[in-house]
């Protein structure tokens, strides 16, 4: 059974995202953390992901850039810095936009995104940090949690 939920935390200044996949934690992990696999799914319906680069291990970086399908947008380019890396467990990072040539540039989102096994399989919570409530409702109104859903629901193909 699939379950969502998107949580705004107005005290923490946080927007954090879960969902519930019946696959094992091993399985899920690869999926974030494979080139090939999360430019399968990563992002919102209508977007394709393209990959540069991939270091999965603390102050490795991830380059990867969006662009929606219909060419309406995009690309935008983004540099997320892992901060800590606990295989099937947990994943932390500074994602960041980025210039053409993955200079990072601008205010980072610091994320955490958790695994946790059970016996129906493994649950994913994604917890994105604003600096103040402006940023994090600038963050909620252009539609990051519902983005970070439809993502969610493309990982499901995989996993």
């Amino acid at each position: 059974m699939t379950t969502d939920s998107i949580v705004i935390d107005e005290q923490a200044h946080t927007l954090t995202i879960t969902r519930h996949y019946p696959a094992a934690a091993d399985r899920v992990w690869a999926a974030w953390t494979e080139p090939d696999a999360i430019a399968r799914w990563w992002g919102p319906h209508g977007w394709s992901t393209t990959v540069e680069r991939m270091d999965v291990r603390p102050g490795g970086q991830w380059w990867y850039s969006m662009a929606a399908d219909d060419g309406s947008r995009g690309p935008v380019h983004l540099v997320a810095t892992y901060r800590e890396v606990r295989p099937r467990e947990r994943l932390s990072y500074l994602d960041q936009q980025a210039t053409a040539d993955w200079v990072a540039r601008g205010d980072s989102v610091p994320t955490d995104v958790t695994f946790t096994a059970d016996d129906a399989g493994t649950r994913v919570s994604i917890t994105a940090g604003f600096p103040d409530a402006d940023a994090l409702r600038q963050g909620v109104e252009s539609g990051m949690g519902e983005g970070y859903l439809e993502a969610l629901e493309r990982l499901d193909a995989i996993v």
